[in-house]
């Protein structure tokens, strides 16, 4: 999804990523509960901060957010200046993976990608798990999030009330996620019977499968599933 996408869908994105990042929460735990202060996680695709804050709230290490979207940006940034806990432990870097990976610690403890796999083609996904690869501390672990391939269409509606309107958003993605009719979501603002705006959204979204990953990682590493939709990164053993 490109920028420009983005500058009209930041208004409705937080207001369906708080489940998503909440049953999350479990492996983010696990994957960095153990980390002192010292340590470095870094956060490929930050958005709006969201799922910066709940990893700042399950683990002691500092916390790198790299965002390429402006607006997006400008979310995180203020969600971050806020809360004097995250100002204190929060970085947020402007760009985007894999070009701008350059920009963020020249060695992590741990890194989290979730969320932002399918915006990404193949090449560029290797480019990032190889950064990874060279960065990650041996005892450093890597949260990624991937989905299951898809048999046939699937349309998700979710839905939620501020005020007197409610918001509502329908995603339709073509089966298995390339190929076909281009991913779209139908966003709507309604109050009661009338529809005050809405808009539609296509996306460069992909399905990225566990198996996917496993296939993209250099030698260095390897895939742990950890849940439905959750894996970890850590380093192959000798």
């Amino acid at each position: 999804m490109t920028e420009t996408s983005y500058e009209r869908l930041a208004e409705f994105h937080d207001l369906f990523m708080a489940e998503p990042w909440e049953r999350l929460r479990p492996s983010v735990r696990a994957a960095f509960a153990h980390l002192g202060r010292d340590a470095v996680v870094a956060e490929i695709g930050a958005g709006t901060g969201v799922g910066t804050r709940t990893i700042a709230g399950e683990t002691r290490a500092r916390i790198v957010a790299l965002e390429p979207a402006l607006v997006m940006r400008a979310v995180l940034t203020a969600r971050v200046a806020d809360d004097a806990l995250l100002a204190e432990r929060v970085t947020v870097v402007a760009g985007a993976a894999p070009d701008d990976l350059g920009l963020l610690p020249g060695r992590l403890d741990g890194f989290v990608c979730a969320h932002v796999l399918g915006h990404l083609g193949r090449a560029d996904r290797r480019a990032l798990f190889a950064w990874a690869g060279e960065r990650l501390a041996g005892d450093g672990f890597g949260l990624v999030t991937t989905q299951r391939a898809r048999t046939g269409p699937a349309e998700v509606v979710q839905a939620r009330r501020l005020g007197d309107h409610e918001y509502r958003v329908r995603h339709l993605a073509p089966a298995g996620g390339a190929g076909g009719q281009q991913p779209a979501s139908l966003y709507e603002v309604r109050d009661g019977d009338r529809l005050v705006r809405s808009y539609r959204f296509a996306s460069d979204w992909r399905v990225v499968t566990a198996q996917d990953v496993a296939a993209e990682l250099p030698a260095t590493l390897v895939l742990e599933p950890a849940g439905d939709g959750v894996a970890l990164v850590r380093r192959a053993v000798a």
